[in-house]
C-alpha cells in the first residue's frame, strides 16, 4: 500500500512538474513576442512624448541651427495632429470604398438577373464614385508617409510602422477664453504691458523703452489676430459636429434601404459623396482648430 501511495505521489508529482513547466514556456514565449514586438514596432508615441523627443533633438542635433523651443513645440503639434487627422479620414474613405463596391456588386447582380430598375448607367456611377474614393485613399496613404518623415526628422527617429503613432480619434483642443482680454490676463500678457507702459512713463528719454513698448504692441495685434482664428475654427468644429450626425444618420438610412432593395441608387451615390465630404470636412476643421490653438500658444510664448 505504501509502494502505491509513493508511485501515486510520484506520478502526480511528474504531472505537475510537466503542467508547471508548459505553463512557464508559454509565459516565456508570451514574454518574448512582446519583447520583439517592442523592439520592432517601439511604443506608440504620446504628443507629449513626441514634444519631449522633439526638443531633446532639437538641443543635440549638431547638423542645424537650435530652434527656438515654441517653433518646435508647434511643428511637433502640426505634424502628430496632420497624422492623426488622415489617418481617421483614411478609415472614412476605406469605409465609404467598401460601400459602394457592396453597391457596385449588388447593382451587377440585379442588372444581370434583370430582377430590377437598374440600369448601366446606374452602375456606372457607381462605379466613378468608386474611383474617386479610391483616388483619396492613395492620396491619403502618402500624405500620411510625409507628414511621418517629417515627424521623424523632428524627433531624431524614424516613424516606420503605424504601431509607432496611436491611431485614437483625433479630439478637439480645449479652449475655454470667451475674451481676449481673459486670455492676455490668464497667461499674465497684460502684466508685460503694464510694466513696459510703466517703464515708459517714467523714463521717457529712453527711446529703447518706448521701442519695445511699441514692437509689444505690435506682437499684441498678431496675438489677437491669432485669438480670433482660434475662435472661428471652434464655431466651424461645432458646426461640423452637428452636419456630422445628420449625414452619418443619412447614410445608415440609405444603405440600409438599398441592402433591403427599397432603396435608390442615385440617393446611395450621393448619400455616401456626402457623407465623405461632410465628415472630411468636420476632421479638416478638428485638425484647424487644434492647429491655431498651437499657434497661438507659439505666439504668445514667443512674447
Amino acid at each position: 500500500m505504501q509502494t502505491k501511495f509513493t508511485r501515486d505521489a510520484f506520478n502526480f508529482s511528474r504531472y505537475t512538474y510537466f503542467a508547471i513547466t508548459i505553463i512557464l514556456f508559454v509565459v516565456f514565449q508570451a514574454d518574448l513576442c512582446n519583447l520583439w514586438a517592442g523592439e520592432k514596432y517601439g511604443k506608440a508615441l504620446s504628443l507629449s512624448k513626441t514634444i519631449e523627443l522633439s526638443l531633446e533633438h532639437n538641443i543635440k542635433n549638431i547638423d542645424h541651427e537650435v530652434l527656438p523651443s515654441e517653433d518646435v513645440i508647434f511643428s511637433a503639434k502640426r505634424y502628430y495632429y496632420q497624422i492623426q487627422t488622415q489617418v481617421e479620414q483614411l478609415e472614412t474613405a476605406e469605409e465609404v470604398r467598401d460601400h459602394f463596391q457592396k453597391a457596385i456588386n449588388k447593382s451587377e447582380k440585379i442588372f444581370e438577373d434583370e430582377e430590377g430598375d437598374v440600369s448601366q448607367f446606374d452602375i456606372t456611377r457607381l462605379k466613378l464614385g468608386l474611383s474617386d474614393t479610391l483616388n483619396d485613399i492613395i492620396g491619403l496613404k502618402y500624405s500620411i508617409k510625409i507628414a511621418k518623415l517629417e515627424l521623424g526628422k523632428l524627433i531624431g527617429k524614424k516613424i516606420e510602422y503605424d504601431h509607432d503613432i496611436p491611431n485614437k480619434d483625433i479630439i478637439p483642443v480645449s479652449f475655454p477664453y470667451d475674451s481676449f482680454e481673459k486670455y492676455l490676463e490668464e497667461k499674465k500678457v497684460s502684466q508685460l504691458s503694464k510694466i513696459l507702459e510703466s517703464k515708459a512713463n517714467v523714463a521717457s528719454s529712453k527711446t529703447s523703452v518706448r521701442a519695445s513698448l511699441k514692437l509689444y504692441e505690435g506682437a499684441r495685434l498678431t496675438l489677437h489676430k491669432a485669438f480670433i482664428a482660434v475662435k472661428e475654427a471652434d464655431a466651424k468644429v461645432m458646426l461640423g459636429k452637428k452636419n456630422r450626425k445628420i449625414s452619418r444618420a443619412l447614410l445608415v438610412a440609405e444603405v440600409a434601404n438599398y441592402d433591403f432593395g427599397i432603396g435608390d441608387s442615385q440617393e446611395l451615390f450621393e448619400a455616401l459623396i456626402v457623407y465623405t465630404r461632410v465628415l472630411s470636412s468636420y476632421l479638416d476643421s478638428i485638425y484647424n482648430l487644434n492647429v491655431a490653438v498651437a499657434e497661438l500658444e507659439k505666439l504668445t510664448n514667443a512674447i
